[in-house]
């Protein structure tokens, strides 16, 4: 059930990149955006985490009410029509999954004050994941 609602999740991302790609921002309004993290394993699930995203012209500093879940620090980011990619600028020790650290290319919504970023991982039936950012921007 979780899987098909993963490839439902994707499906609709894909279809909202196409019809609006040529709207998609050059950069987030800054601000403090404020939500949940949450990852979705192919079983279900996933605890789910306050966190808090500061997004001031192309930089961003975060935090979560979990220590390394996910693994926020600061960095930099570019908006390349419905895709983010992140850079984080910290050192990370190695006592965790490294795959929590927000790096790398992202899915992105912008819509309003409310900012959805995914990022999902396919593999052999257990290694399938999904990462959720819920945010909304601070008045």
């Amino acid at each position: 059930m979780n899987r098909l609602l993963l490839i439902i999740g994707t499906i609709i991302l894909t279809n909202i990149g196409c019809e609006s790609e040529h709207n998609a921002p050059d950069i987030i309004p800054d601000g403090i955006y404020i939500g949940t993290f949450q990852r979705q394993q192919a079983f279900g699930g996933g605890e789910i985490a306050q966190v808090t995203i500061t997004f001031n012209s192309n930089t961003w500093t975060g935090q979560s009410s979990i220590q390394k879940y996910p693994a926020l620090c600061h960095g930099t980011y570019e908006l390349n029509n419905k895709k983010i990619t992140f850079t984080n600028d910290c050192i990370w020790t190695a006592e965790f999954d490294w795959s929590l650290i927000l790096s790398g290319e992202f899915e992105f919504e912008l819509s309003n004050n409310q900012l959805t970023i995914i990022r999902s991982f396919i593999g052999p039936s257990i290694d399938t994941w999904s990462d959720y950012y819920s945010l909304t921007k601070e008045d």
